[in-house]
């Protein structure tokens, strides 16, 4: 039996995550946890998944929204723009959905600050995944067919949503290793030595 039961993964975009992450759920036997938990929020707020699909598309381009199905863990991204009170609630709803999920155990949460919702715990394994830049606009541009430049924005813009969404809601320093259990190099580990990783983790006595 694994010694943890939660894995929060983190990642930069385009490293890999929720490849990595889906993995890791499958080899485990795990439920992995993404989309499905804005969707969960947004029912809670009694707004539509469709109003939550359009305010995740505000303001990007048609090649943007394209990228978009990389990687959809990124809260700031995916938080309607309903004002200053929907955006808290918003917030609240999504830690209260993270915890509801780590409470029943054996599961990959994607994304949307979990780690950091969770913190340091003895059944929680926090994972940052990472990559050099221009690896992960290598790798956007082979899986979605977007020319370079396009690719460069869109990761330089969502690394830094992701980073002022740790900083102001947490306090937190986005790929901190003090915030991570385990931080992982996807260029250089590949997807099934990331998952191994991953893997022997969970599975190693705290």
């Amino acid at each position: 039996m694994p010694s943890r039961t939660i894995v929060a993964v983190s990642n930069e975009y385009g490293a890999g995550g929720a490849t990595i992450g889906k993995a890791v759920a499958d080899a485990l036997g795990f439920e992995f946890v993404d989309e499905q938990l804005p969707v969960v929020v947004a029912r809670r707020l009694q707004i539509s998944e469709r109003d939550a699909e359009a305010a995740e598309d505000t303001r990007r381009s048609v090649g943007e929204r394209v990228l978009a199905s990389l990687e959809r863990a990124t809260p700031e991204l995916a938080m309607p723009s309903l004002g200053a009170e929907i955006d808290e609630r918003y917030l609240a709803e999504v830690r209260r959905a993270v915890l509801e999920y780590a409470a029943r155990g054996d599961v990959v949460i994607l994304g949307r600050g979990g780690g950091a919702i969770l913190g340091r715990r003895p059944d929680v394994l926090r994972v940052f995944i990472h990559a050099p830049r221009p690896w992960r606009v290598e790798r956007i541009i082979e899986v979605h067919g977007v020319d370079e430049s396009t690719a460069a924005a869109e990761l330089d813009r969502v690394d830094a949503a992701r980073g002022a969404h740790l900083r102001d809601v947490f306090g937190l320093s986005f790929g901190d290793p003090h915030s991570y259990d385990i931080s992982l190099d996807a260029a250089q580990l590949g997807v099934n030595g990331s998952v191994a990783a991953i893997i022997a983790a969970v599975r190693a006595e705290a």
